[in-house]
């Protein structure tokens, strides 16, 4: 197995041990509870059943599913065993997830964005550490952020290999399972990836048919009518303005509309996180036409990184989802290990990985929920991937031209 190789075959065994370890240490103290896997459990007995897939809770009184009716159909699976079962199935799937990925992320991020820099497990070990935090919530719930992230990272590789076709496929299933990913199609269309974009939307729209093979035409068009419903009804508000809802609390829109536009626009609204938005995608469609003319070597990848990264702070999502933002912060860490590149690094990066990683509510106790009211963690990851920019531009000067 590639994880067992030489490198990083410690850092693997090490990581592997750690998860077995939590995995045994919640059975005994009663919390191997995996609550977002019971959300995709009930919604595959529901489908078994058919039962209602959307507007009704499934496992706990707030597991509403919000995800597209092919993820139904693929926990339908595991819904046939007992949950204790499937949840261990699932426990297990994160923890491959994370261990691959990370060896994937460590390499992608030498060769590509380090110009072949050496392998060696300071970085490696420190950009885990980074983010354990958020793989220990992943674990604790059950989520799907770490295997969509490895289903990412191995799409890139497929397409920086230049296997447009099988890489596109593989982004395409990233976006069917979390629309959110729909933010590479615009790079896609830029970088005139044509197979890679007709691979990912191909690969989309088999995934929206084949859930019509077990519940039918019609019930197929109503159950993904009543999806889009779900999705427009979570992401209905994504400024925080107070109070103890703070699902909102890391988006960009709400660290800019308390920093500075609540003075000039006292009640958010979707609006000014509209044109937030659209001058995000400005800023980035700009970087990009950049590169293409300045024919940046590495760019593409970066480019990619950057968009997954940016996914946890233009939507409305939980705290584990910013794992996505793991490859930025390996670049960096990369950039820290083991001489600051550029000088005085450390001072900027370091506190922005604190935000990003240092909020253990145990361990911290009352500081922990200040981070939480001020959104430390969207501020964070929003200074890792200013950093990650500034860095990569500093770093990668015109060079032969590679999309």
């Amino acid at each position: 197995m590639a994880v067992l190789q030489p490198y990083p075959r410690k850092f693997t065994v090490a990581f592997a041990a750690i998860a077995l370890l939590l995995f045994v240490v919640e059975h005994i103290n009663g919390r191997f509870w995996l609550n977002d896997l019971r959300v995709y459990y009930g919604a595959g007995e529901a489908l078994l059943k058919g039962d209602p897939l959307y507007g009704v809770a499934h496992g706990l009184d707030t597991g509403i599913f919000k995800y597209a009716p092919l993820l139904a159909v693929v926990y339908a699976v595991l819904a046939l065993l007992p949950y204790t079962i499937a949840a261990s199935i699932q426990y297990l799937l994160i923890t491959l997830a994370f261990l691959d990925g990370m060896r994937r992320i460590d390499r992608l991020v030498r060769e590509q964005l380090m110009h072949g820099k050496a392998a060696s497990y300071p970085p490696l070990l420190l950009g885990a550490l980074v983010g354990v935090v958020h793989l220990h919530r992943e674990l604790h719930l059950g989520n799907i952020n770490m295997m969509l992230l490895w289903l990412l990272v191995v799409s890139l590789e497929r397409l920086v290999r230049g296997e447009d076709r099988l890489g596109g496929a593989l982004a395409g299933m990233a976006m069917l399972a979390k629309p959110h990913f729909v933010v590479l199609i615009p790079l896609l269309l830029l970088r005139r990836r044509w197979h890679a974009l007709g691979a990912a939307v191909g690969a989309v729209l088999v995934g929206l048919l084949l859930p019509a093979l077990f519940l039918g035409w019609q019930a197929n068009l109503q159950v993904h009518a009543q999806w889009l419903g779900e999705m427009a009804q979570h992401n209905a508000a994504l400024i925080y303005t107070g109070g103890d809802d703070y699902r909102a609390v890391n988006t960009v829109y709400s660290f800019l509309h308390r920093a500075l536009l609540q003075h000039f626009i006292p009640i958010a609204t979707g609006l000014e996180a509209s044109v937030v938005l659209a001058i995000i995608v400005a800023a980035f469609g700009l970087f990009v036409l950049q590169n293409l003319r300045r024919g940046t070597r590495t760019a593409f990848p970066f480019e990619f990184l950057l968009l997954v990264a940016l996914v946890p702070s233009i939507t409305l999502t939980d705290t584990e989802h910013f794992l996505l933002a793991l490859p930025m912060v390996v670049y960096l860490v990369h950039r820290l290990v083991p001489k600051a590149d550029p000088p005085g690094l450390a001072w900027l990066a370091v506190p922005a990985l604190l935000l990003y990683g240092g909020n253990w509510a145990d361990a911290l106790g009352p500081l922990s929920a200040i981070m939480v009211h001020y959104g430390a963690l969207g501020i964070g990851n929003m200074w890792i991937i200013g950093l990650g920019v500034w860095c990569w531009m500093r770093t990668n000067r015109a060079g032969p031209s590679v999309s």
